[in-house]
């Protein structure tokens, strides 16, 4: 397939990320016959001097051209700017919990958080469908904390309306405390958790505050014709990882681009870096984040020549 990649940098820490995340999709469109071609523009402090705007109307233009955008700084400033100007329904944000929080699992176990936008009649209608079909598309459970008073009605209609048409998943209705409970007690029977804008900005921080691996948060944000995704930078003043920037450009894979051979094969091949217990050196470990990099190119050049041998679609 062609595809428009925007790559947005708020600053020079921010191009490693897009370093990362370009030579991935590099070997991506290498290994599956792609063409992905990547455009840049300025966000946030780059942006600002340049321009005096965090985000310019030029900026914006340039992304609606594009299928999907990579942020390379989940919390820049100015992206809340473009989920506005892109109309994009529901930040979802991913992170794991540890593993002693999670009974008889003996690793971490992922979990999605994702805060409605606006309670208007079509942001609400496009963001349960989204919730729904990511839902389906991961096999994930469906949990859902309703609003209170009036918009308790329209929430719950909405709800109805994406089970008659998502047959095979059920959303789970819970209240606010009982979702912050069930984060911490048994994460592994959550799943993807939706929320109002109002609680959705408390379930968001929860989430990243329970996170066991803060290198592998990332939000991201899509409808049926554009999708933005970031990766979280550390705030120590510490290198980015590779991790966040691989997982994000997995949903992006997956969300945007229609791939999910490609999203499975990229997850695996960051799944065996992370189970060999190849690190980085601000993890502990001896590797720069562009070795991990290259370690995931290997393997994604080997699964996608495999799998043309094999004749998998």
């Amino acid at each position: 397939m062609r595809a428009k990649i925007m790559l947005l940098s708020g600053s020079q820490q921010d191009e490693v990320n897009a370093g990362y995340a370009e030579k991935i999709l590099i070997d991506l469109s290498a290994a599956f016959d792609h063409t992905f071609s990547m455009m840049q523009e300025k966000i946030g402090e780059k942006s600002l001097a340049f321009s005096g705007e965090a985000l310019t109307d030029k900026a914006v233009a340039a992304c609606q051209q594009c299928q999907a955008v990579f942020v390379c700084d989940a919390m820049v400033e100015g992206v809340q700017d473009l989920y506005d100007a892109l109309d994009l329904p529901l930040l979802i944000r991913s992170f794991s919990v540890p593993e002693v929080l999670c009974g008889r699992h003996e690793t971490p176990v992922s979990l999605y958080v994702g805060s409605v936008f606006s309670m208007d009649e079509d942001t609400l209608r496009k963001a349960m469908r989204t919730a729904f079909s990511l839902s389906q598309e991961m096999d994930v459970r469906l949990c859902h904390a309703a609003p209170t008073g009036k918009s308790k009605a329209e929430w719950d209609a909405a709800i109805r309306v994406q089970e008659a048409a998502f047959a095979n998943v059920s959303a789970h209705a819970m209240t606010a405390p009982d979702a912050i409970r069930d984060m911490i007690t048994a994460p592994e029977r959550m799943g993807m958790l939706l929320c109002p804008p109002y609680a959705g900005g408390i379930m968001l921080s929860a989430g990243a505050a329970l996170c066991t691996h803060p290198n592998i948060i990332h939000d991201f944000a899509f409808d049926e014709s554009i999708g933005v995704y970031a990766p979280w930078i550390p705030r120590d003043g510490s290198v980015p990882g590779p991790f966040a920037a691989a997982l994000a450009v997995g949903k992006m894979l997956r969300c945007s681009l229609k791939l999910s051979r490609e999203a499975a094969c990229l997850e695996a091949a960051l799944s065996n870096v992370i189970v060999g217990g190849w690190e980085t050196k601000e993890d502990g470990g001896a590797l720069t984040g562009s070795d991990v990099v290259e370690l995931i190119g290997e393997q994604i050049a080997v699964a996608g020549e495999l799998m043309t041998k094999s004749g998998i679609d």
